[in-house]
């Protein structure tokens, strides 16, 4: 499950900042999706192969004029080799959880120097993931910020377009040679790091299909629930701030609405229409639970004198739904709502 609302606001002005301190222009960030169009080079487990990786990623990232060194520790000439003397999909390369001095950030004088675990080098997800969220932090230092910690990097890397390599790493189940296993190659959590996402695609204005078609099974699930509530009508004044002003909605204190419930959706409620609508009061008695020959009844309430002659045809001819159809939809909404 996502985090609770509360807590997705406090993410989302978060978010905000990051995006403020990039000065990223609105609709020019790239979606970089782990397939063959955004990762044409042959790979080939060596070096060259991971340098020549992070040369295109530092493309993606923006930053093609940063200098930045990369080392592989262990890494012999042939490549990656694995403790257990198996090929690259046993367990031991199939979940990486290197220790905290494996993988490395430094600044220096001509740059940047990222320092990685040989092991990554045959496991696409763990090298993937690890040099975007290092691009990341690499990215907001360079923005100017004295530092980078780890939700800012990760957050960085998701407003960079790397938003599915990091939830791919986020969350990594594999059968390994003692058994299945489950590992974590971020700091965020991957529900965390799908509303972020979210965001991303909305204020984008990427649409979320390609995204989906990459992700892996629990990722999608958090997916699927993060973007129904950002793509929700009742979060697009949300949205619309921190598309508009990231550095102003970064200084408020932002509430994530719940989503429009179903049975809104049913009778198309929106927030314009006055309390008094009779759709509204029928909705208000479904979710009390009240009678449903009731809320028919309210449902088929005829408008005031003189005002059908302002009612449009096809909405006359909408309100004048059969009761026993209102009834049956009645039905399905309480049903639903019930369950």
């Amino acid at each position: 499950m996502l985090p609770e609302l509360s807590e997705l606001g406090a993410l989302t002005q978060r978010y905000a900042a990051v995006t403020a301190a990039l000065e990223l222009e609105s609709g020019e960030q790239p979606l970089v999706l782990p397939n063959g169009e955004w990762f044409p080079d042959k790979f080939q487990g060596d070096f060259e192969s991971v340098e020549r990786l992070l040369c295109r990623m530092q493309g993606y990232a923006g930053l093609e004029a940063t200098e930045i060194t990369l080392s592989l520790a262990g890494l012999g000439p042939e490549g990656a080799s694995c403790s257990s003397g198996k090929a690259s999909s046993c367990g031991s390369c199939a979940a990486p959880t290197p220790g905290s001095d494996e993988v490395g950030l430094e600044r220096n004088a001509s740059g940047y120097a990222i320092r990685l675990p040989a092991s990554f080098v045959s496991h696409p997800i763990g090298l993937t993931s690890t040099l975007a969220r290092l691009l990341g932090g690499i990215r907001f230092i360079e923005s100017g910020a004295a530092e980078a910690d780890a939700e800012q990097a990760e957050l960085s890397a998701v407003a960079l377009g790397f938003g599915v390599l990091l939830l791919e790493g986020s969350y990594i189940y594999a059968k390994s040679c003692g058994g299945p296993s489950v590992g974590k190659l971020t700091a965020m959590g991957c529900g965390e790091l799908s509303w972020a996402f979210s965001l991303f695609l909305a204020t984008e204005g990427h649409a979320p299909g390609p995204a989906k078609k990459e992700l892996s099974t629990t990722q999608r699930a958090f997916f699927d629930e993060a973007w129904g509530l950002v793509s929700s009508s009742s979060n697009k004044k949300l949205v619309e701030r921190l598309k508009e002003d990231p550095a102003k909605a970064a200084k408020s204190k932002l509430q994530v609405a719940p989503a429009r419930s179903w049975l809104a959706g049913v009778f198309g409620f929106g927030g314009a229409k006055k309390p008094a609508d009779r759709e509204a009061l029928a909705l208000e008695a479904l979710e009390r639970g009240d009678d449903v020959d009731g809320i028919a009844a309210l449902l088929a309430t005829a408008p005031a004198a003189g005002a059908s002659e302002s009612v449009p045809e096809a909405t006359r001819a909408k309100r004048a739904r059969p009761r026993d159809d209102v009834s049956e939809l009645v039905d399905e909404a309480l049903r639903e709502l019930r369950g």
